[in-house]
């Protein structure tokens, strides 16, 4: 790990302080690199890119967390080019699996059955609801209602007394049926919460206000396509997805090495253990904060914050950038004196357990690609607000034979599979199939199962289980002795759902640290889930430090 040229930082001053090496303490150390200063970033774990990190399975190098962002603005994507690294967005068209619209549908025994995504639409959102593909999907009854989108005022689902969370967005502008069958599978896919629990300015930022705008969801649709596909930086089309050709692991390498290059220093297993003001004591040299580090060791679980273990040290600075874990920023930021304790005594929503499971598996039936890109599967079962396909039907989403033109009989609901996505890796991510084959030989493919959802018990996951879920969603029986490689990866409660309420509470508290010189806070906690959004307000925190970036 790279030091200070071989001295003790030991009460050593800094240009400035990041603590956190997550994709946004590296965005934010490589934007302060960039204005000339010279930071020290710090890492409580022990290593740096937080939920972007890279393993080798079946000897291929794959991104184990992360693997993509939904692409917002030009904050991701510009600094991509600036490292030399080049966006793309996946190859093959995904699909939802979804449970039938009538007793009886669909294809096999359980009725659930594979849909591609329609061509025009956004999270889940279609420009057009009464577009063929649309329909197929959602049911006639469905795709109706959701027309009359373009017939309600603009007003609606957007005013400031309405309910700010996405669920409630999309069924006032176009019903249960688009909510259910279209939004909920892709967004829960995605952030791992459900759109009841997720604020629409967070998830879809700026649509709400497009729509009132525009008219209609629909117009506001449109727009982002619009906007998405006049892209020149490799990230436009029709995919809402994109990706670091090569592995998203590639943009965290390049942060670490582009801060070390530049003169800063990374540290790993170092801490934040308290946060206070320099108070001037230094004389012509004094600082504006001081900040107790000391080396780490693992906590009680993965998940938890590592602990202290070693001899502390003092950094002082002008600058401080808290891109750690909520819980430990705020109890850094409990230091800071003329901060209200209100602002710091925050309910930190917790995010569903989540299990991966990899596979690099000899199998040639899935050369045709039976999935595409991979899929998403429609949540199903009595777990709460945050996990149920369908919701209590309205007498303005009732079809014409008393039936929620959105829901699915509950005893057709049952799924095959206990995932909640698949990818298929190595057809989705060339470069993957490309490093198999040449390791391996011919029909060798990576596939990623998915588990976890909110108010669900922790997914428990074996090779069994998860060849049992690749049969139910693929159709493709894979035997044991066909496996090459496997591996679990676990990311318990790191996507915290962020709530129309929790919203607000991070908003006020960004507002009371406003006025305090020296000192920002950033990462996911604050910003909302998704690269796009933490590199946005990472590069945006970074700046009013040093004066505006060139974004």
């Amino acid at each position: 790990m790279a030091g200070v040229s071989g001295q003790d930082v030991r009460g050593q001053r800094w240009d400035a302080l990041v603590v956190g090496g997550g994709i946004a303490g590296l965005t934010a150390a490589w934007d302060l690199v960039r204005a000339g200063l010279r930071p020290l970033l710090i890492e409580a774990r022990g290593y740096t890119g937080g939920l972007v990190a890279a393993g080798r399975i079946g000897g291929a190098r794959m991104d184990l967390g992360a693997e993509g962002f939904v692409v917002r603005g030009q904050a991701a994507t510009s600094m991509l080019t600036e490292l030399g690294l080049h966006a793309t967005g996946p190859h093959g068209r995904p699909r939802l699996f979804l449970p039938p619209l009538t007793p009886g549908d669909g294809d096999g025994p359980s009725g659930w059955a594979l849909h591609r995504f329609p061509d025009d639409a956004y999270l889940g959102i279609p420009a057009n609801p009464l577009a063929p593909d649309v329909v197929g999907i959602i049911g006639e009854a469905a795709a109706r209602r959701a027309a009359q989108d373009a017939e309600l005022p603009g007003t609606v689902g957007t005013g400031l007394d309405d309910p700010a969370d996405l669920a409630s967005f999309i069924t006032a502008r176009m019903g249960a049926g688009v909510l259910n069958r279209l939004v909920r599978p892709i967004v829960a896919g995605i952030h791992s919460a459900g759109p009841e629990d997720l604020a629409a300015d967070v998830v879809v930022p700026g649509l709400r206000r497009a729509t009132a705008e525009l008219g209609s969801l629909g117009a506001a649709t449109t727009a982002v396509l619009e906007q998405r596909r006049a892209r020149r930086d490799g990230a436009g089309g029709r995919s809402v997805d994109a990706a670091v050709e090569g592995g998203l692991f590639r943009l965290t390498d390049a942060l670490r090495e582009a801060i070390e290059a530049g003169g800063g220093s990374v540290r790993t297993r170092i801490g934040a253990q308290w946060l206070r003001p320099a108070g001037g004591e230094h004389g012509r040299d004094s600082a504006t904060w001081r900040v107790g580090i000391a080396p780490t060791r693992r906590g009680p679980t993965p998940s938890d914050e590592p602990v202290p273990d070693g001899a502390e040290e003092v950094v002082v600075t002008d600058r401080v950038i808290l891109a750690c874990s909520a819980g430990a920023a705020l109890r850094l930021l409990r230091g800071v004196p003329g901060l209200p304790a209100s602002a710091t005594d925050l309910s930190v929503p917790v995010g569903a357990p989540i299990a991966r499971f990899t596979l690099v598996v000899r199998a040639p039936e899935l050369g045709g690609e039976p999935v595409g890109s991979g899929l998403l599967v429609a949540p199903t079962g009595p777990t709460g607000s945050t996990d149920t396909t369908t919701l209590p039907p309205s007498t303005d989403t009732m079809a014409s034979d008393g039936t929620d033109p959105g829901g699915t009989p509950p005893s057709m609901m049952t799924c095959p599979a206990r995932a909640k996505a698949l990818s298929h890796l190595s057809a989705k991510w060339p470069w993957v199939g490309a490093e198999l084959r040449a390791l391996h030989g011919p029909d060798v493919h990576a596939l990623r199962l998915s588990y976890g959802r909110p108010g669900r018990p922790r997914p428990e996951v074996d090779l069994s289980v998860a060849l049992d879920d690749v049969a139910a969603l693929t159709g493709v029986r894979i035997e044991p002795e066909a496996v090459i490689d496997h591996m679990l990866v676990r990311w318990d409660g790191t996507l915290p759902p962020v709530t129309p309420a929790y919203r607000e509470r991070t908003t006020h508290l960004e507002e009371q640290l406003a006025p305090v010189s020296g000192l920002e806070v950033t990462g996911a906690w604050v910003a909302g889930t998704g690269i796009a959004a933490v590199v946005r307000h990472a590069r945006t925190a970074a700046g009013r430090l040093v004066g505006p970036h060139d974004e």
